[in-house]
């Protein structure tokens, strides 16, 4: 059986933004996914983490460190055919004072801990939804600013030459979903529909 792994924040998570819980497998992209791989026979192992970060370190948060968390993960699955990827919101914070040229270097260094760890295995890379603008009067206004919101969008187009650069499959998440309804950050349930649809479509073409 193949592997996928979804490595991710909050979004990979399926943090649930009216009450700070976790949609169950039926809502959340990932679970949606699972789905509708099986008759593929593709083992989908779900790795998300509120909070997590590409490269960098929380000054109060400990384990948020994609870079760090990854090698780990990657070795206890081996063999991993396939990594989605989706980071880059949480680079995104106020207290990293990081522009968007450092958050597609963090993205890099994920990549290249994937093509370290097997160079066999086809990468996605996902551009997170963008940050809305309704973050500043909303539950995570202390942590997001208005360049954060700016910050999200320019990595669009930093994520996907990074991509092109490493030979990854790219998805722009904010092309099928958004988080004007949510708080600022997350997605919501048809987000996450539309997302999996899309990721599935993405693994079909150019995978199944």
């Amino acid at each position: 059986m193949k592997k996928l792994l979804c490595f991710g924040d909050s979004n990979t998570y399926g943090f649930r933004y009216y009450d700070r819980g976790r949609f169950d497998e039926s809502i959340r992209w990932t679970g949606l996914l699972t789905e509708r791989l099986k008759p593929y026979g593709i083992e989908v192992i779900e790795s998300g983490l509120n909070s997590r970060t590409t490269v960098f370190d929380y000054a109060e948060k400990h384990g948020k460190n994609g870079n760090k968390a990854l090698p780990l993960i990657l070795e206890e699955n081996s063999p991993v055919d396939i990594v989605i990827v989706m980071l880059g919101t949480n680079d995104c914070k106020t207290e990293f004072h990081a522009d968007s040229d450092m958050i597609a270097n963090g993205i890099e260094t994920i990549i290249n801990q994937i093509k370290l760890a097997d160079e066999n295995t086809k990468i996605i890379l996902v551009c997170p939804p963008f940050i809305d603008k309704c973050v500043t009067e909303r539950g995570f206004s202390q942590s997001f600013d208005e360049n954060s919101v700016y910050k999200s969008i320019e990595i669009k187009d930093k994520f996907k030459q990074c991509a092109l650069k490493n030979n990854c499959v790219f998805v722009n998440a904010s092309d099928f979903a958004d988080t004007k309804s949510t708080d600022g950050i997350h997605l919501n349930e048809k987000g996450h529909y539309a997302l999996a649809k899309a990721l599935f479509e993405c693994i079909e073409k150019n995978f199944l």
